[in-house]
């Protein structure tokens, strides 16, 4: 069975898809991953000969809160700074987000039930003149991930779930996991973004960079350059034959500027070629030269998560919260807030109504264990209504003489650019309903440490992502991901477990369903739309960009990028 015909499955969903493919008795391909992707919006300026206009391609960015060359340290959108330079096992296509093989060729469920058989790409070579991948770079990627200070949100994973690699010669390899796990092959992908090969010799030289030193050797069609921290990250063209795809630019760079109206600027005056703009921002940057282009695969979503309400034990959860006087603990002031939300509103002035409304974070119809009885419920579960939503506090115990105070943190929203807006827009509505809701601003730093520390007990952010389904609902809410970033529900952590340990296609279905249950009707997080993956590109040099926009970080597949010649 070659690896393509199993995507049929990735409209399910990734759970779905990874499935499928375990119970393939083999998943192959006997051809490389296209070269590039084509002109979008029916653009052919990019074919044929010439050169490009500009050499180096500048794409003004939001600043990522966290830099780094070192894997080791990032985590969900900071992973942006890497994906250009590292490939995977299995990669994701660029025009229709399905998986597809990258430098593994083939895989397969091994009799055992616990192992799976790869077989790697030949001739595939290193940056910087390290050699070709072959089986004894896989093992250094996976030590790394398990060590006891790698602090993205795999690191358990790793640990908890492969027991070790088995080389079979140069281009096989077997890896064994300790336990079934219906995620390890979504985990393995660029979907993921977890299992990113860099050269084993370089490592052995270098060590891990820092911020002064260059990235690791991989092996994609660009190549690390340069970077200063908080104004820019360059990428340069592999300087030889890519077995894949010779990228049009010879350089990308990523310019971090914070102010949209000033990356508005960049992209009018040409400085900049790409861009990230807020919806209101976009008909401006059309009328200068700039055409929209969107990401092929849905995904990208944003929604309110709640920074509140941790076990104390989570292997006790009869020992109660970590934070029981946080009002948020209390799922009728949830579900008020939810209720006082008017997503049209917020819609039609932030998204230009481009926003479909969702229930739930990270189910959607065309993904496992949807329920259709959450779209019966809607209204009255989520629907606005400021008056409900007052008579719910009253029944909690507020009102006039003693209002529910809780915190909006002011941050931009990783994915899309407007999030302060909306944050604040949001707030605003709170405070219709009697609610004090305070607007506070922190660096992203102390943030994190607090997040990571358990101590925002009583916060809201609107936040966007475009992970997969199992990372989404663990690391937003689950003490079996990265705690912090969610209410933590013990009924849900037990089926996510569950699921996390059967193989079973319709079982997984089952406890999806049973998943979304409990956090649609716990207001584990309130929801706001599915969005478009959108990015401007001036028309005079570009001519098209394929990009499935559902990876965490969005802006992924940058060798697609086609010049206008």
């Amino acid at each position: 069975m070659v690896a393509p015909s199993v995507n049929v499955f990735r409209a399910l969903g990734p759970q779905l898809l990874c499935l499928a493919m375990l119970f393939a008795a083999a998943c192959s391909s006997t051809a490389s991953t296209p070269a590039g992707g084509s002109a979008v919006g029916g653009a052919t300026d990019g074919e044929g000969g010439g050169q490009p206009k500009v050499q180096r391609l500048v794409f003004a960015q939001v600043p990522i809160e966290s830099e780094s060359n070192e894997i080791r340290v990032l985590a969900g959108q900071t992973f942006l700074q890497i994906r250009p330079v590292y490939e995977y096992l299995i990669g994701v296509d660029a025009e229709n987000g399905k998986y597809t093989p990258q430098l593994a060729t083939e895989w397969k469920l091994e009799p055992d039930g616990l192992s799976f058989r790869f077989k790697l790409r030949q001739g595939v070579q290193f940056h910087n003149g390290y050699g070709e991948f072959t089986s004894k770079d896989l093992e250094e990627p996976w030590r790394q991930r398990t060590r006891t200070d790698f602090v993205t949100t795999l690191a358990g994973y790793w640990r908890d779930t492969l027991s070790g690699i088995e080389k079979v010669g140069d281009y096989e390899a077997v890896y064994h996991l300790k336990r079934p796990d219906g995620n390890y092959l979504l985990t393995m992908s660029e979907q993921r973004g977890s299992m990113e090969m860099f050269s084993k010799k370089n490592f052995d030289e270098a060590g891990q960079p820092t911020i002064q030193n260059p990235m690791l050797a991989g092996t994609a069609p660009y190549q690390y350059l340069d970077r200063r921290q908080g104004e820019y990250l360059r990428f340069k063209r592999a300087p030889y034959k890519h077995w894949r795809v010779t990228p049009d630019f010879e350089e990308i760079e990523f310019r971090f500027i914070k102010e949209p109206s000033s990356r508005l600027a960049a992209f009018i005056t040409g400085e900049a070629q790409i861009a990230t703009l807020p919806e209101d921002l976009l008909a401006v940057a059309e009328k200068g030269g700039g055409r929209i282009i969107n990401g092929r695969a849905a995904g990208l979503r944003t929604f309110v998560p709640l920074y509140c309400c941790y076990l104390k034990d989570p292997k006790d959860p009869s020992k109660g919260p970590l934070w029981p006087d946080s009002p948020l603990q209390d799922v009728r002031v949830r579900k008020a807030l939810a209720k006082a939300i008017n997503r049209d509103a917020l819609n039609k002035a932030y998204f230009g109504g481009k926003g479909t409304p969702m229930l739930l974070p990270h189910h959607h119809p065309t993904r496992p264990g949807w329920n259709p009885d959450w779209e019966k419920r809607a209204q009255e579960a989520y629907g606005y209504d400021p008056e409900a939503a007052k008579k719910l506090l009253a029944e909690a115990g507020y009102g006039p003489g003693k209002p529910v105070v809780t915190n909006m943190l002011i941050a931009p929203a990783a994915g899309y650019s407007g999030g302060e807006d909306v944050e604040e827009a949001i707030a605003t509505q709170w405070r219709a309903i009697g609610v004090d809701a305070k607007l506070v601003t922190m660096d992203s730093g102390e943030r994190d440490k607090l997040l990571r520390g358990l101590q925002l007990s009583n916060h809201a952010i609107v936040d966007a992502t475009g992970s997969d389904m199992w990372t989404g609902t663990t690391n937003g809410g689950s003490t079996l991901g990265v705690r912090g970033r969610g209410v933590e529900l013990a009924d849900l952590d037990k089926v996510l477990a569950e699921m996390g340990n059967t193989l079973d296609e319709k079982k997984q279905d089952e406890l999806w369903r049973k998943a979304g249950d409990i956090m649609f009707d716990q207001y584990q997080s309130l929801p706001l739309f599915w969005l478009p993956t959108q990015v401007v590109v001036r028309k005079d040099v570009v001519a098209g960009y394929s990009f499935p926009g559902s990876i965490t970080g969005s802006w992924t597949h940058l060798y697609t990028i086609k010049a206008v010649k």
